[in-house]
């Protein structure tokens, strides 16, 4: 038997029944205590946690990363992402030298000449779009899709000041499958980094 207290052993049989029963309500209140007290502990546990939950929401630090890979797609830098952050030379020549392929190339397709054109655009800031603009209806590219074909190399992309990159390539035009003419070109794009 379980006892909860220092009682006296009971004389009579009343007694030891009266003891037994004691014994029972007592166990099933202690039991019912116990429970509550979980529960309460538990409703404390989840409030707590839930508060903390809503908290920590309303912080709203979100930390993006970059992740700078190589040719073969392995990550080279991995870093949380600056506002301050400048990308190096090689970077930015990269993308000029993307830049002019595709506004300077013409494929046989026009949907790759119309998404060369789209990604082109996604680089330039609105002056930018502008000269691109005007630059597309004086060469109309859309309109010598399927009659020539122009390859673009590009062969040197130097920086020829502290916001500019000569950027040097070479055309080749293609008419009926066949090499038509060779031309060499030079520019010189200004560049203007805005963070996202």
């Amino acid at each position: 038997a379980v006892h909860y207290g220092k009682t006296p052993q009971p004389e009579t049989p009343y007694q030891r029944a009266a003891q037994v029963w004691d014994e029972r309500i007592g166990s099933a209140r202690v039991q019912a205590r116990n429970w509550r007290t979980m529960a309460f502990g538990s409703m404390m546990l989840s409030a707590g946690l839930a508060g903390s939950l809503v908290w920590q929401s309303g912080r709203g630090t979100v930390v993006p990363w970059v992740v700078q890979v190589d040719a073969l797609g392995q990550a080279q830098t991995v870093a949380p992402a600056n506002a301050d952050y400048k990308p190096t030379d090689p970077q930015i020549a990269w993308h000029l030298a993307r830049f002019i392929e595709q506004v300077r190339s013409i494929p046989a397709d026009p949907i790759i000449v119309r998404q060369n054109w789209l990604r082109a655009y996604e680089w330039t800031t609105d002056q930018g779009a502008m000269v691109l603009n005007d630059y597309a209806r004086g060469s109309e590219p859309f309109s010598k899709v399927g009659k020539q074909q122009v390859a673009v190399e590009v062969s040197s992309v130097i920086r020829a000041s502290p916001d500019s990159f000569r950027v040097a390539w070479t055309e080749r035009r293609y008419e009926n499958g066949k090499l038509s003419i060779t031309e060499h070109w030079t520019a010189i794009l200004t560049i203007v980094v805005q963070p996202p």
